[in-house]
């Protein structure tokens, strides 16, 4: 039995998108440890649970979309590491914060934000500077650091996303001769 061109051109398209769409599911299993630490450490499940779902559906997407986009996800993945841990490692310290309050919290998410947009600024630069897939690589880094800034409120926020474009801002201005 003959099946048209057509129909196996179909099947096939379908079968790339499923399998991207399940790449991008696979790599966004990630976030689910990352939420569990979160919701340990900053005791806003709300609020984490919208940050890691909304993480998770910008990997899976990215990962889908594929050409460098998916790219940008794993590096943003990897560039949130700092943001996000910082400030949930501040309690380990003990001393340095009170039970209620802590302002060295935005000052933290500040350093890692830093920490982030340089290891974003700096992959850019080095694979070629393509700058079109910056924002995408810069959104999943916030998103991954406001899992472990949430714990700072909204200073630690303002805090992540200064950090995050004064990490990136110095490797990414022109270079003058």
């Amino acid at each position: 039995m003959a099946v048209a061109e057509s129909t196996l051109e179909g099947r096939a398209r379908h079968a790339f998108e499923v399998g991207r769409v399940l790449l991008g599911l696979r790599r966004s299993v990630v976030v689910v440890p990352m939420a569990a630490l979160s919701l340990i450490a900053c005791g806003r499940p709300v609020a984490t649970w919208l940050a890691a779902g909304l993480l998770a559906a910008v990997v899976v997407v990215f990962e889908w979309r594929g050409e460098g986009f998916g790219r940008a996800a794993r590096i943003g993945l990897w560039a949130g590491v700092a943001p996000f841990l910082l400030p949930i490692l501040v309690p380990l310290t003990g001393r340095i914060c009170g039970t209620s309050l802590c302002s060295l919290y935005p000052v933290v998410c500040l350093l890692g934000g830093v920490a982030g947009g340089a290891v974003v600024g700096g992959l850019s630069v080095r694979q070629g500077g393509d700058k079109r897939l910056l924002p995408a690589t810069g959104v999943v880094t916030l998103l991954a650091g406001t899992l472990g800034c949430l714990i700072a409120g909204l200073a630690g926020l303002a805090g992540l996303a200064l950090g995050l474009g004064l990490g990136a801002t110095p490797l990414l201005a022109p270079r003058r001769a």
